[in-house]
């Protein structure tokens, strides 16, 4: 019995070195950060954030015009019938007017426009942040899937040397056919089971490549991320996550600009009520006799004085300041939120660090020896090596929900924490 183990032992030992050695694919290695450069330069919802900053800059231009001038040209007086000759009636006129803005409108202007700029730059931070979570979040997600794979295709392998093991028994006579066509359907579940888990490979793959903007989804048959799904090493703090995120988080950071820019907007239609003084100053020939005109035009308090601009502009300024209001409370329920989600991953991947991995293990190789020798039955084995295959996944699960909720922080904050 010893030496027919020694001989199926040897036997899967070639088979993976065959299988190894057999295969050389060009292989596309991505970690985590070559994906975050990449998402840089060619995402397009980052870059549609960062075309959205440019036309809030283009208001900055037009804020520091001053109004055109206008010209006039006239004719008075032009003689259609009478006595009179016209040479001593009629007149010509060309007057130049320049309005000036009251109420220092033009400061007021720039300074709506610098702070819709600060609007549109904050909130190119938070469409920046929220698709980079879902980066590392994806990427994180690959890396799960891939380790998934493995773990079912070694259960696969496992198979197929039980599948050699009792083949090599059956043709000794220890065993009966009906033994060897039980493990034979077990290996063909395996089967199945690889072939799932690497088409969620691939789909994980996918959502990576779309991500980063790499329109070529062949290649996530190429690409191979390469970081390691392990337990990350770090202690937070909640009160000072929740101060970061007051300080920090960009939504909080839109809002607080949106509230900045009411203030200025209302400054603005204040002195859009004031209207503009016109002063003029022109040329007019009359008869024979060329003369010079001057004048200006003053706003009467009296009509429209922009209430209606006004009464929007303060409306506007009570939503934005319940807004940030809005935006506070919702950064440190989320925060709070995703620490606890935090506690609970790393105390969970704590307790399979803790004996459950090890115990599984122990588990799948007693029976293993007890179903070789004879003393157990093979449901009693496969049984084994689900549990320990059950818990090996759940385990990293796990670390990937240990990394989703530091990558949920990260979001929840606006600030970055070191893995």
């Amino acid at each position: 019995m010893k030496s027919l183990r020694g001989i199926t032992s040897l036997m899967l030992i070639a088979s993976f070195a065959l299988s190894v050695f057999g295969q050389t694919p060009a292989v596309d290695y991505v970690s985590l950060e070559t994906a975050m450069d990449q998402f840089l330069k060619r995402n397009l919802a980052v870059e549609a954030a960062r075309l959205e900053v440019g036309v809030a800059e283009a208001e900055r231009v037009g804020a520091r015009l001053n109004p055109r001038p206008g010209m006039t040209v006239s004719a008075e007086n032009l003689r259609v019938s009478g006595e009179t000759p016209a040479s001593r009636l009629h007149e010509y006129g060309l007057t130049v007017a320049q309005p000036i803005e009251l109420g220092n409108r033009k400061a007021a202007r720039t300074e709506v426009a610098e702070r819709t700029i600060a609007v549109s730059e904050a909130r190119l931070t938070e469409v920046l942040r929220r698709q980079l979570f879902d980066l590392k979040r994806t990427y994180y997600e690959s890396v799960l899937a891939r380790v998934l794979l493995g773990i079912e295709q070694e259960n696969r392998d496992n198979f197929e040397g039980l599948v050699k093991f009792n083949t090599a028994r059956f043709e000794e006579g220890y065993i009966a056919e009906g033994e060897l066509l039980k493990v034979r359907l077990e290996r063909t579940k395996f089967d199945f089971a690889v072939a799932n888990a690497e088409l969620a490979f691939r789909k994980a793959k996918i959502r990576l490549l779309e991500l980063v903007g790499e329109p070529d989804y062949e290649r996530a048959g190429r690409i191979e991320v390469n970081n390691q799904l392990q337990a990350p090493k770090v202690e937070l703090n909640l009160a000072a996550l929740k101060e970061n995120a007051l300080a920090n988080r960009p939504d909080v950071k839109v809002a607080a600009a949106e509230v900045s820019l009411a203030e200025s907007t209302i400054k603005l239609e204040l002195s859009r009520a004031k209207g503009e003084v016109t002063p003029y100053v022109g040329y007019k020939r009359v008869g024979v006799d060329n003369t010079v005109l001057a004048g200006v035009t003053v706003p009467l308090p009296l009509g429209n004085r922009n209430q209606a601009g006004i009464a929007r502009a303060e409306a506007q300024q009570k939503v934005a300041e319940t807004n940030l209001g809005l935006a506070r409370n919702r950064a440190l329920a989320e925060v709070e939120a995703a620490y606890r989600a935090y506690e609970t991953a790393r105390e969970q991947v704590r307790a399979y660090e803790a004996g459950l991995l090890r115990q599984a293990d122990e588990s799948r190789e007693i029976q293993l020896g007890a179903y070789q020798e004879g003393a157990a039955e093979i449901i009693t084995l496969i049984d084994a090596q689900k549990t320990r295959t059950e818990i090996r996944a759940n385990y990293y699960r796990a670390i990937f929900d240990y990394y989703t909720s530091i990558f949920q922080l990260e979001l929840a904050t606006g600030t970055d924490i070191k893995i």
